[in-house]
């Protein structure tokens, strides 16, 4: 995956993600599902969403292994609006294809720290 995000210098927000590179049918479209839904955010919404995103593709599998409750990633889950992206969270039972899904948000997330050490 190769991501190309444009930041608002001004405003800190997300003006626009544009997705290059191949994949399976569930990184595609997670990748399509997180470009759409940052767009316009502000950096720190954005970050709040990988966190919540990337909870909810772990909360079931810590869950599964019996690591917790799973009470400590619904921390990250609060208060996000997740929306269309909560179709993805079937992908959790069958946790070789988290990578998959998260592959791109994990990429933004690059992105983003690069944005921020840019400044």
């Amino acid at each position: 995956v190769v991501l190309f995000i444009d930041v608002d210098p001004y405003t800190d927000t997300v003006r626009d993600v544009k997705i290059a590179g191949q994949g399976c049918s569930i990184s595609q479209a997670s990748t399509s599902m997180m470009s759409a839904a940052v767009k316009g955010k502000s950096l720190e919404e954005t970050r709040q969403l990988i966190r919540a995103f990337k909870a909810l593709m772990s909360i079931h599998e810590s869950k599964l292994e019996g690591e917790s409750d799973g009470s400590d990633l619904q921390a990250d889950l609060e208060g996000v609006r997740l929306g269309d992206l909560e179709a993805l969270q079937g992908v959790v039972k069958f946790p070789v294809r988290i990578k998959c899904a998260t592959l791109a948000w994990n990429t933004l997330q690059q992105a983003l720290d690069e944005v921020q050490a840019e400044v």
